[in-house]
């Protein structure tokens, strides 16, 4: 899939966040060669019980091998950058972090009870969310994924089975932090309305951008930084997909979708 094509609003240029997002993911994986970065910033399922802020809302950046920083970036950039275009770059940032702290939560909750001595990090629970809330929301255009001439699954389901067959090649990997972030993706796209209590209102956000104009002019211009004014987050949503590009079908939907985004 050509996703450069799937980018909203005509821009050729990927979004502030996501670009940066992943050069500073770069950055840190490098710099922990030199320091402990990681050391202070994994979570473990005592996180919560000792209220340690630092590991509940940073660990997304913590990555334990090249692989799982490359894989992560590949996961996170096209759907981040889809995200963002839609819905700003601010408040971008703060469905990030709201995501990282409320899997972190769930994470914690559950491995006091069930795996009390782990550490995880990564940002593959941000991949699993995206990908559960354009999952969601495609499905209701297009509710199964053709698979071959006559076997078909659930559109809803498809991120389901890539978590546990990640979780089958890759045993070391986080099976529950994955659906945990797939789980909240769901219910995000599902109950997106419910964000407007969990997040600042439009208008503080524009206000804020208002005071950030002077940093946020110094954004290198190959990037695009997307302002509260443009977002459309609040539009029905239009299918990311062409039809010649995903093997999607649904009995009643006739209509080709358009690449603009949610």
């Amino acid at each position: 899939m050509n996703w450069k094509s799937l980018i909203p609003f005509n821009h050729s240029k990927p979004g502030a966040l996501s670009s940066g997002l992943c050069i500073f993911l770069t950055l840190l994986y490098i710099l922990n060669w030199v320091f402990p970065i990681n050391n202070g910033i994994l979570l473990s399922t005592a996180s919560l019980k000792k209220i340690q802020l630092n590991r509940l809302t940073l660990y997304p950046l913590a990555h334990l091998s090249l692989a799982h920083l490359v894989f992560n970036c590949m996961s996170l950039f096209p759907q981040l950058t889809i995200f963002e275009a839609v819905h700003g770059t601010f408040y971008t940032a703060i469905v990030l972090n709201m995501l990282a702290l409320f899997t972190a939560v769930f994470y914690c909750l559950l491995g006091m009870l069930f795996f009390p001595n782990s550490q995880v990090g990564g940002a593959s629970g941000w991949c699993f969310s995206l990908l559960g809330y354009y999952s969601a929301k495609e499905s209701e255009l297009r509710p199964y994924y053709q698979v071959t001439a006559n076997h078909k699954i659930p559109t809803i389901l498809f991120p389901l089975i890539l978590v546990v067959l990640l979780s089958l090649l890759l045993p070391q990997s986080s099976f529950w932090g994955h659906i945990i972030g797939l789980c909240l993706g769901y219910l995000m796209a599902i109950k997106e309305p419910w964000l407007q209590y969990i997040t600042p209102p439009s208008w503080a956000i524009t206000k804020i951008e208002t005071w950030m104009d002077k940093w946020i002019s110094l954004i290198p211009s190959f990037v695009v930084y997307y302002r509260e004014n443009n977002a459309s987050r609040n539009h029905g949503y239009i299918s990311i997909y062409q039809d010649d590009q995903l093997p999607l079908y649904n009995d009643n939907f006739q209509g080709q979708g358009r690449v603009v985004g949610p």
